[in-house]
């Protein structure tokens, strides 16, 4: 129900301005696929995410997520992510 909504809503809205965030609640409510969405979305703009002050805030608050980051970057260089669009 309203689960799947916001978790639709969250993925379908996500850009560079809200990709950290949008992992931060990923992680914390179990959403492997959103969680998934983010860290490729993340992986493929990293040079403009990680200069936003949500993902310095990251590296802070949430480490762990930073290093599943890290992992993504060599896939994500050959995916494409389905949200094409940078916001």
């Amino acid at each position: 129900g309203l689960k799947v909504i916001c978790e639709d809503a969250l993925s379908r809205n996500l850009s560079v301005e809200n990709a950290a965030h949008t992992l931060i609640l990923a992680d914390l409510h179990n959403i492997q696929q959103l969680k998934t969405e983010a860290l490729y979305f993340i992986a493929f703009y990293a040079s403009v995410v990680s200069e936003t002050s949500e993902w310095k805030s990251m590296w802070k608050s949430h480490p762990h997520l930073v290093a599943e980051a890290f992992q993504f970057l060599g896939p994500a260089r050959s995916v494409e992510p389905s949200l094409k669009h940078v916001k």
